[in-house]
């Protein structure tokens, strides 16, 4: 399998879990607090910032939470508490 075609299916992918609706972002939700519990700080990160994307959107209210649990994780992280440095940016697709 080419990169492209690896880069597309990985894009094709992540519309359908952007468009996946209440469970799949109740299940994101669940997993971004999984990885907060283990201090993987990276993939809660990366999984709180899909949620913000999602559809249907988050509520200001949700908004706030998120974006607060992310200065916290900042905070954690500065104190050194959890995983090494961050992973670089994902791939956007096109």
């Amino acid at each position: 399998m080419t990169r492209g075609l690896r880069l597309r299916l990985a894009c094709i992918a992540r519309e359908r879990l952007l468009n996946g609706g209440p469970e799949t972002c109740k299940r994101v939700e669940h997993e971004a607090i999984l990885a907060m519990e283990k201090a993987e700080w990276n993939r809660a990160r990366q999984l709180l910032h899909l949620r913000v994307e999602m559809r249907p959107a988050p509520t200001a209210e949700e908004r706030r939470t998120i974006a607060r649990v992310l200065q916290l994780i900042d905070e954690a992280e500065a104190k050194g508490i959890g995983p090494g440095p961050l992973l670089p940016h994902r791939p956007t697709c096109a």
